[in-house]
């Protein structure tokens, strides 16, 4: 079992996907000694925004590619191969004014490209994703409640952006543990953040 964590958060020590994910893995690896892991930080190293080259180079055949536009793609290439990799993927996104961080963002500008996590049959314009087979979990700590039929409900762009771009590349089996509430009172704040542990020690011993 190969496991990718991937954290967007642009705080450390006070970042509660972060303190989260580290306890999940820490009881994953409990439970899978012989499991892979790696961790991509895009919240403190966020990669670089596609360019005009960039666009250019990812519509051209691999073999068509000049040595620039070969350098400009190296580290989409990367995180797409990284993607690839896994199994599965835990994710900790944040919800940051009611979506997901920039730093996500970028990162999910860098792997979803054409013939390479998705593809695209111009003739009846339907679309495949290729990142088949793998199962993710995302920790999305969140300032008030955004559940659904709540009074912010109709404002979580990032679950609802979450499960749409990562299906898209064909990730469908998403499990998503929700820590609402976090500008809230300690003791209301906790509460949810123990919760949340709960739910997500529970999905280590069998994810």
């Amino acid at each position: 079992m190969k496991l990718l964590e991937v954290q967007s958060s642009v705080r450390l020590e006070q970042s509660i996907s972060r303190t989260l994910s580290h306890e999940f893995i820490q009881t994953w690896q409990n439970f899978h000694a012989d499991g892979r892991y790696k961790q991509r930080d895009v919240g403190m190293n966020p990669p670089a925004h596609p360019t005009e080259l960039w666009t250019v180079a990812n519509y051209i055949p691999p073999d068509s590619r000049t040595p620039d536009m070969k350098t400009v793609l190296a580290d989409s290439e990367q995180l797409i191969e990284e993607l690839l990799w896994a199994d599965r993927l835990l994710l900790g996104v944040p919800m940051y004014n009611f979506s997901v961080p920039s730093t996500f963002k970028v990162y999910v500008d860098n792997i979803v490209r054409v013939n390479r996590t998705f593809t695209f049959d111009p003739t009846s314009f339907t679309f495949e994703g290729l990142a088949i087979n793998k199962k993710a979990l995302v920790i999305t700590p969140s300032a008030g409640n955004f559940a659904p039929n709540t009074p912010m409900g109709s404002m979580n762009f990032c679950e609802t952006y979450l499960r749409s771009i990562l299906g898209f590349i064909g990730i469908e089996d998403i499990t998503i543990i929700a820590v609402p509430n976090q500008f809230m009172p300690d003791e209301i704040r906790r509460q949810s953040i123990e919760q949340a542990r709960v739910k997500l020690m529970m999905i280590a011993a069998t994810w």
